[in-house]
């Protein structure tokens, strides 16, 4: 899933960094600038909102747009990744039409 969606994010002519654990997102902090993070709910070492927070706690950070995605559905999952400074939630299955729009809009600002 996410090499599907680095590609769409790519052909929608973004500058996509991809990592392969939340570990590799956080090394990467310090030296990179981003417009957007999306991540996963269900990651290695970590999930999805203990990331979001932790991006949260730098101060550097604190007006990223954060996206989540998951495949769970239930509100205490959408609850929880709220609480943890998510900007946006979406649960899958979604259409990459809807990913791209979700996307446009957390980067447009509004």
């Amino acid at each position: 899933m996410r090499d599907l969606i680095e590609l769409v994010l790519r052909r929608s002519e973004l500058d996509v960094v991809a990592v392969g654990s939340p570990l590799a997102a956080l090394d990467l902090v310090p030296d990179t600038s981003f417009d957007l993070a999306v991540l996963d709910w269900s990651m290695p070492q970590m999930d999805g909102g203990e990331l979001c927070a932790r991006l949260r706690q730098v101060p550097e950070l604190e007006g990223l747009p954060i996206l989540i995605l998951t495949a769970y559905a239930d509100s205490a999952t959408r609850d929880s990744a709220f609480a943890a400074g998510a900007t946006d939630f979406m649960s899958k299955p979604f259409t990459l039409k809807d990913l791209r729009g979700v996307v446009a809009t957390l980067l447009s600002g509004t």
